[in-house]
This record gives C-alpha cells, sequence and structure tokens, in this order.
C-alpha cells in the first residue's frame, strides 16, 4: 500500500527532519518492546541496568510523592505559611524547605494553578535536578568509556567481574590524548541527554497538571481523579522509556568510541550487530571490516575506515533532500555510514577485533585491570 504525504507547505528544513524520521521508522529505529530487554554486549549489560534502576527510582519516587500532594495526604492543618517569592529554576535547601511548608499548610482546596506548578518544581528540583543528574551522566558515560578500554584488553566478561569493575574507582592510569577527548565528549554527550530528560519531565507534568487544574476549575470538582491518574501514568511510562533510551545509546556510544580509541592505527575491527530487535540498516552492515585510522589522517575513507570521532551527527538516513520545490538526492557525504559508536539512537552495535589475540592496549592498564579483578597487585 503507498503511503502520500503532502509536504509541499513545510520548509525544506521541516521536510528534511520529516524524511528523516519517517525512514528510521522505517528502519526500525524507533523504540519497541525491545528497549528494556537486556544489553547484548556483556561489558554493558551490568551498567546499562543499574544505570536505569537509579534513574526509574527517581521517577518512582516523584510519582508517589506527586501523587500524595495531590490527593491531599501531605495536608497540615494549621496557619498558611507565606508563598515562597517567584519562580526558580535552582533551589537551595532553605528554599525546598519553604516551599515544602507552604504546601502543607495550603488546604488542597485553596490551592491555584500557580501552586500546583510550584508544586511541579519543588519535587522536579528534589527528584531531577540539573546537578543530580550530570553526575548521573557522568557516572554512566565515564564507566562506559572504561568498559570500552576493558573490552579491548578482555575477550569477554562476566557479571561478577563486570561488577567488580564498575565498583572500582576510574583509575588514574595512562589514559592517552585521544582518550581523555573520548571521555569528555561522552560526559558532555551524556550530560546533554539527561539534562533534556529532566526538562522534558518537568515540561510534561506542568502541562498535564495545568489543563486538568483547569478542566476541574471549569467542572467544579476536585483536581485528583481517576483520569489524572492515568494521564501521569502515561507520562511517567514515556519518560521512564527515554531514560532507558539515554541509557542504551549513552553507553553504547561511549563504549564504542572508547574501544576504537584504544586500539593502534592498522587495526582491522569488525562491526557485530546481532541483537534481539536490530534494524535494518544495522542489519546490513553486521560484519563489515574496518581499518582503524588516526583522527588526525586527512584522507579518510568512511567506506573502509573507522576512527574515534566518526559519528552520524549531521548526516541522515533518508536517501532524499529537498532542495527548493525538489526532492534530489543526497551526496554520499550526507548520508549514514558506519560510525564509531551507535549509529542511532537504542543501537547496540559494537566492535570486535578481526584478529583476536592482539595484546592489551597498554601494560599499565592491563595491570590495573588484573588488580581490580584478582583483588591482588600483579607481581613485579
Amino acid at each position: 500500500m503507498a503511503l502520500l504525504f503532502d509536504l509541499a507547505a513545510l520548509s525544506a528544513r521541516h521536510t528534511d527532519e520529516v524524511l528523516h524520521h519517517v525512514f528510521c521508522k522505517a528502519y526500525g529505529h524507533e523504540d519497541g518492546d525491545g528497549i528494556w530487554a537486556p544489553q547484548d554486549n556483556p561489558f554493558l549489560a551490568r551498567l546499562v541496568e543499574l544505570f536505569t534502576e537509579r534513574g526509574l527510582t527517581r521517577m518512582a519516587g516523584l510519582s508517589d510523592e506527586l501523587q500524595a500532594w495531590l490527593t491531599g495526604e501531605r495536608h497540615q492543618a494549621g496557619d498558611i505559611r507565606p508563598r515562597p517569592p517567584g519562580d526558580r529554576r535552582v533551589w537551595t535547601q532553605q528554599e525546598l524547605g519553604v516551599a515544602r511548608l507552604y504546601l502543607r499548610s495550603l488546604p488542597p482546596s485553596a490551592w491555584t494553578i500557580d501552586d500546583h506548578m510550584l508544586l511541579v518544581d519543588f519535587l522536579h528540583q528534589r527528584y531531577m535536578s540539573a546537578d543530580d543528574l550530570r553526575t548521573e551522566a557522568e557516572w554512566l558515560s565515564q564507566r562506559s568509556v572504561l568498559m570500552g578500554r576493558v573490552q579491548a584488553n578482555m575477550a569477554a566478561v562476566t557479571p561478577g567481574q563486570a561488577d567488580k569493575i564498575l565498583a572500582a574507582p576510574i583509575p588514574d592510569v595512562s589514559w592517552s590524548g585521544i582518550q581523555q577527548q573520548v571521555r569528555e565528549f561522552a560526559r558532555l554527550r551524556c550530560a546533554d541527554a539527561v539534562t533534556r530528560v529532566s526538562e522534558g519531565v518537568r515540561m510534561q507534568l506542568r502541562q498535564t497538571i495545568s489543563q486538568e487544574v483547569e478542566q476541574a476549575s471549569l467542572a467544579g470538582r476536585p483536581v485528583w481523579s481517576t483520569a489524572l491518574q492515568t494521564r501521569l501514568q502515561d507520562d511517567f511510562a514515556i519518560q521512564n522509556r527515554d531514560w532507558r533510551r539515554v541509557a542504551l545509546t549513552e553507553s553504547t556510544e561511549a563504549l564504542n568510541q572508547g574501544f576504537v580509541a584504544s586500539q593502534e592505527p592498522g587495526q582491522r575491527l569488525k562491526r557485530v550487530e546481532q541483537y534481539r530487535g536490530v534494524c535494518a540498516w544495522c542489519a546490513k552492515i553486521d560484519g563489515r571490516e574496518f581499518e582503524v585510522v588516526d583522527p588526525a589522517e586527512p584522507d579518510k575513507d568512511g567506506d573502509t575506515q573507522v576512527w574515534v570521532g566518526k559519528t552520524n551527527v549531521g548526516r541522515s538516513v533518508a536517501p532524499r533532500k529537498r532542495v527548493g520545490d525538489l526532492l534530489v538526492e543526497r551526496e554520499p557525504q550526507e548520508r549514514y555510514w558506519v560510525s564509531a559508536g551507535a549509529q542511532h539512537p537504542n543501537c547496540r552495535g559494537r566492535w570486535v577485533p578481526v584478529i583476536t589475540d592482539q595484546p592489551g592496549d597498554d601494560p599499565e592498564f592491563g595491570d590495573w585491570l588484573r588488580e581490580t579483578l584478582q583483588g591482588a597487585k600483579p607481581q613485579a
């Protein structure tokens, strides 16, 4: 069955965005039921589940406390406390305490829409503050890059070994300049991703609750209802998936970039895209081999070579773009290629060396790894 879209009224940029998302959906890049499946790469499996659990615990705490406030469970009869002045995005502990006292003292029947928005911002700051989430992002990104180095030194890892590595401090040993850059870019990418999730939670809750407050006010009924409870459950289900997507995508990106950064130029790597739910685009690149080259190399070949920093940012999976009123073929440099990290959101692909008996990337790091796993310093 043919599917026709009328894109004539859109700008060229918006047309290209629509085409990209349509092809992403056609290739299966969008979230499916498989988003909750365990990560197939054993070097990331425990890391992804720990990060997911920590995020979902935050979401659950916010959801439970929000319901308690909206149903009046937190109300304490007595004199109404002064309302905190103005809106704020960053709160001190004292300001959080003042807001809590004010909201507790206010009878549910006296709450205005501004009070409901204050509640959302108060709870958002408690559970999803930008500073806290940047700490979570650093934890995920730095351990993902570390696991990339571990994968370059070990053919496989058990769950118990993964737990030991994840519990150990990040070693301050022999990080090359390129590896340090990978760590920094991974930190920034992941911080940006979790900040978007955090702001998405805040904005969606404000929208849902403000709409319900308006309808309840016009109908002369309490704000809390079965309908609001259902809408909030749907909101948190979406945000939980957003958090899981960050866990899968950013860990895969950081690990693979860290793995490539641990290889010597000239090493040949094979892309492995064998997992449940692999998209059609990634299935086509499974088994392809690439040569590792220095990212500073001036004449790199994207079809046969891979390097640290090779990504699909700014490229599109859609074969065409809009120029004026016409759809024209994209140039090769505008289309997806095999990147060093994740090919797209939710990607779980990884690299393996074509020659499996190559030495570790650095003897000092290898000593740290053996000490971490064995619990004793290696013999001199």
